[in-house]
């Protein structure tokens, strides 16, 4: 690989986090809804390329101690550190190794999931291609591969502001924010630039440095993505979260509109990218010649697991959305919930829960995630947690999305190891943190389902 990206990530620490949309118990329910029986993850062989610090495949290795994980990452550091933070959360079913993915030959193959967030659009071209063969090649038969990808429709309003700031840095010196701020300033106000800078200036300097402006960002349209996919042997399913094929920045007539002048599926796709302004797609890929038998009939939906997603606009469906919040925070059967509704039809039913689905309005699993959220005595946060909040390092909840901290919150935090109570840790917060609610805030976290 290319000496600037190695030298990039092996002295600059991309910062740690999860990825909500690689979490295999939600592109497996992608792969279903296309007729693809993926294997179980709680007894899957998952792979991340470009596993950085491991933030991302630890806490999934927590939650599937019968699962096998393998990260690798071109930079032998962050290797070094994931390798620490496993020891230190106790996970033995994981094995992290600094590789080029251009020389990896897998020992533990083939994999149930390939992860590879974050890394297709910031690799040469040879690199990308060899990220594809190699799912190809190691990818059991039903496995998947979830892979994202910038997209070009979106980018490429960016793209003038990258360069125009990469003009100021050369004229000047000045780091990637400062260089931001003096384009800021002689923009003109009303100049639709002005919200693509205020965008990148809340990124904030540590993920400038590898995303917007790494050695490569390279966005891609849709097609070009699905075709290169084909060419090694793969087959496109549609986003990793089946709610993210239709945008959400789109409205009813919108999509409406859009279905009526697309001639195929990849075209639809790529005419809401286009209408949304996309930057950003993860999607889900299998092998050519996998078992995909076609698309799931409605009552497949009764073998998920389901949770509120985004507010639903359908007044039709209201009541059905508003049984299954509350059964907040937990997503649980579909059946359950088909109990609960009152709906005599399952077929009715069914077809709700699909549109609530695929509008993002409905947030299926393939697995419950059934926990207590009310507040514990003693509150006690699990041995990764723990280490990241005493090393304040984003903690990553229940659903796999990353939260983060002030630093005097990450104190508090760092105390939760089982030995003190709400009452202790209520004193130690107001201490450290007076301006913080610490009920309302502990009653949070048990709803993220923070505690062990």
């Amino acid at each position: 690989m290319q000496d600037p990206i190695h030298q990039l990530y092996q002295n600059k620490a991309y910062p740690p986090m999860s990825h909500p949309l690689s979490d295999p118990a939600v592109s497996a329910v992608a792969a279903r809804m296309v007729g693809l029986q993926t294997p179980e993850p709680r007894s899957a062989r998952i792979l991340e390329i470009g596993c950085c610090s491991g933030h991302n495949l630890i806490p999934l290795a927590q939650r599937w101690p019968e699962a096998r994980f393998t990260g690798i990452d071109l930079a032998e550091t962050s290797i070094d550190e994931a390798r620490e933070r496993a020891a230190a959360a106790g996970v033995g079913n994981i094995n992290f190794q600094a590789a080029d993915l251009m020389d990896f030959e897998p020992a533990d193959g083939p994999f149930d999931f390939i992860i590879a967030h974050g890394f297709f659009s910031w690799v040469p071209d040879e690199v990308k291609a060899a990220l594809l063969v190699f799912c190809r090649k190691h990818l059991a038969l039903s496995g998947i591969a979830t892979v994202s990808f910038n997209l070009e429709c979106g980018w490429l309003p960016r793209l003038p502001v990258i360069g125009k700031v990469r003009a100021i840095q050369q004229a000047g010196g000045g780091d990637i924010v400062s260089s931001l701020g003096v384009l800021r300033m002689v923009t003109e106000p009303d100049s639709p630039e002005i919200a693509i800078i205020d965008d990148m200036l809340a990124k904030g300097p540590a993920i400038l440095a590898f995303d917007d402006f790494g050695p490569v960002n390279d966005p891609w349209p849709l097609d070009r993505f699905v075709q290169a996919a084909a060419n090694a042997g793969l087959r496109w399913l549609g986003e990793s979260d089946p709610g993210e094929n239709i945008p959400a920045a789109l409205d009813e007539a919108e999509i409406r509109s859009i279905r009526q002048h697309a001639k195929d599926p990849l075209a639809l796709q790529m005419a809401m990218d286009e209408a949304a302004g996309r930057t950003f797609r993860s999607g889900v890929l299998c092998r050519d010649d996998a078992p995909v038998l076609g698309k799931m009939p409605p009552s497949g939906v009764l073998d998920f697991h389901l949770r509120s997603g985004r507010s639903a606009d359908d007044p039709l469906a209201k009541e059905l959305y508003r049984v299954i919040g509350s059964f907040a925070a937990a997503s649980v059967p579909a059946e359950k919930i088909f109990r609960a509704s009152g709906e005599e039809d399952p077929e009715i039913f069914a077809r709700q829960i699909l549109t609530g689905i695929t509008r993002g309005w409905i947030s299926p699993r393939i697995e419950a995630v059934d926990f207590k959220n009310e507040l514990p005595e003693f509150p006690k946060l699990d041995a990764f947690r723990l280490f990241c909040a005493r090393r304040g390092l984003p903690l990553v909840d229940v659903w796999h999305k990353p939260c983060t901290f002030p630093a005097g919150h990450f104190q508090v935090l760092s105390a939760m190891d089982g030995s003190r109570s709400r009452e202790e840790l209520a004193a130690i917060s107001k201490t450290l943190c007076p301006e913080l609610a610490f009920e309302p805030w502990l009653r949070h976290l048990a709803q993220r389902g923070m505690f062990s």
